[in-house]
């Protein structure tokens, strides 16, 4: 069955456009702790969507479960994977680097994404994940129109912490969390700060590591 992300994929990929200062302020806190990404590291987008951030952060792979939004995907260059994050078809150890922007509120089995998620990353290998904090004005904006927006209806927003305890359980350990988008978005007109922490923005992007005490 189609879902709205295979329906509306074209107008999903416009808001980008129309929103271009928000995708600018959230591609600079993900920058802020991806930094380069080096030519030999192997880099995959988990939630890939149609491959803005994917493109914007020179990320290899892409995977969705979204048909309609890979084909966009991958005319934007990036080698691409229908599968869904609970299930990664990819062999344990095989990434350096695994990025997830604003998918972890889609997630059916949390425990099981980011469980795939250690696998599938060599030992001191890095997640980054972006999200709607649940606890921000944002997140609470988003849930107060949830049904309202075709894209998010059946979402599950989440907070920091209960993120940090999925990750803590999968033995992914945080490095740094950094925040942005401070205003409401139709306020932003410039590419918003990023500053160290979470509480005040919307979106946070949380950077951990893969324990060493990898079996």
């Amino acid at each position: 069955m189609k879902t709205s992300f295979d329906l509306h994929a074209l107008e999903y990929d416009s808001w980008y456009d129309e929103h271009s200062k928000v995708f600018d302020s959230e591609l600079a806190a993900i920058n802020k702790v991806l930094g380069h990404i080096h030519p030999e590291q192997r880099s995959i987008e988990i939630g890939v969507g149609t491959g803005r951030f994917a493109e914007g952060l020179h990320i290899t792979y892409g995977l969705d479960t979204s048909i309609e939004m890979l084909k966009i995907t991958r005319e934007r260059k990036i080698i691409c994977t229908q599968a869904v994050a609970e299930n990664l078809p990819f062999k344990e150890k095989s990434f350096d680097i695994v990025l997830m922007v604003t998918v972890a509120c889609f997630l059916t089995n949390p425990h099981q994404a980011f469980s795939e998620v250690y696998r599938i990353l060599k030992p001191d290998g890095r997640l980054v994940l972006g999200m709607i904090d649940r606890n921000s004005e944002l997140g609470k904006t988003y849930e107060k129109k949830q049904q309202e927006n075709r894209f998010y209806r059946y979402a599950r927003f989440r907070s920091v912490e209960e993120i940090s305890e999925f990750l803590h359980e999968a033995c992914l350990r945080e490095v740094t969390t950094v925040q942005t988008l401070f205003r409401p978005l139709g306020m932003i007109e410039n590419a918003e700060p990023v500053k160290y922490g979470y509480g005040e923005g919307g979106f946070v992007v949380i950077s951990a590591i893969k324990e060493k005490h990898d079996s």
